[in-house]
């Protein structure tokens, strides 16, 4: 005689159970949070109904989280009404260009020559510059995110955050908030339609590439791999380095591609001046003191030393 479990686990009635079974239900659609409903809506109507879509959703905490938009709206506030003089050339991030940091960046390039060669000879972004960009962005890819926060639910919450009142926590951070109410809504709703075409980029490469929302540990606005790309840009500049078919963003040899490709096609080449490369990195990462600091790293890994300022 058969068990009961015997029974249910006869390939018949399990196609029966997947037939008959809501596929909503099975991948997890009942458990989506109210919150996040029209933020599901907008992606179908864009074409993303796929119900892994929905799984997606499910894995999401019933509440969005307000640090991105806060974290921005602070940053943008602060800009606009209470501006910082801006850097000097000899200003660099903290800490970052040392004798010992040039030296990790040297061997990392020991260990990956051939990715950093292969970048070099196709797209002209010599091994020093990379390994220092990819240095200021993630260490080295030992630094992957800024939050806890991976970049689906970051990415999702600012989509969903157009309302001061949806960054309450964070309005205190910006000295005469009270006054300034209608800037800030102003302000927000051009930043959620950024991060809802980022979440939609995010969503079809994870379907495409079959990845689960926990595996993309990311920046606080939603970049991710040890380059730091935004979503959207991956179908745009990602490259194949390994030649494996697909474009991995936390492989070492996707990562200097995507990134080398990326300068390339904003317009680096192998005599680009120091000012243009100044200008083509601020391309990356529109700061002053970012390509300050990537090129004099640079510096140090190629054995000549810059003064140092930090800021």
């Amino acid at each position: 005689m058969r068990t009961v479990s015997s029974v249910l686990c006869t390939p018949f009635l399990c196609l029966l159970l997947f037939l008959f079974i809501p596929q909503g239900e099975a991948q997890g659609q009942s458990k989506i949070a109210p919150v996040w409903q029209p933020l599901v809506a907008r992606l179908e109507r864009d074409g993303l109904s796929h119900a892994q879509v929905k799984a997606y959703f499910a894995t999401l905490p019933p509440t969005i989280t307000q640090s991105p938009m806060g974290r921005k709206m602070v940053d943008l506030y602060k800009k606009k009404f209470f501006p910082n003089p801006p850097p000097k050339p000899t200003d660099y991030y903290k800490g970052v260009v040392t004798q010992e940091n040039a030296a990790k960046c040297r061997r990392y390039l020991r260990e990956h020559a051939q990715a950093f060669e292969s970048a070099a000879a196709k797209y002209g972004v010599s091994p020093e510059i990379a390994v220092a960009l990819l240095f200021v962005e993630t260490r080295l890819g030992t630094v992957l995110a800024d939050v806890p926060e991976n970049a689906f639910y970051t990415l999702a919450s600012m989509a969903l955050s157009r309302k001061p009142q949806d960054i309450a926590a964070w309005l205190p951070k910006m000295r005469g908030h009270a006054s300034r109410l209608a800037w800030i809504e102003r302000t927000m709703q051009p930043r959620a339609e950024w991060a809802y075409r980022k979440v939609r980029a995010l969503v079809r490469y994870m379907l495409e590439n079959n990845i689960r929302p926990e595996q993309m540990p990311s920046s606080i606005y939603g970049a991710v791999g040890l380059c730091q790309f935004m979503p959207s840009n991956i179908p745009l500049y990602g490259a194949d380095g390994n030649g494996d078919g697909r474009i991995d963003l936390f492989c070492i040899d996707d990562a200097t591609a995507s990134l080398a490709n990326y300068l390339a096609k904003h317009g680096w080449k192998r005599d680009n001046t120091r000012a243009e490369q100044h200008a083509l990195l601020m391309k990356y990462n529109h700061a002053a003191v970012y390509a300050n600091t990537i090129l004099a790293l640079s510096d140090l890994v190629a054995a000549t030393q810059p003064p140092v300022r930090e800021r």
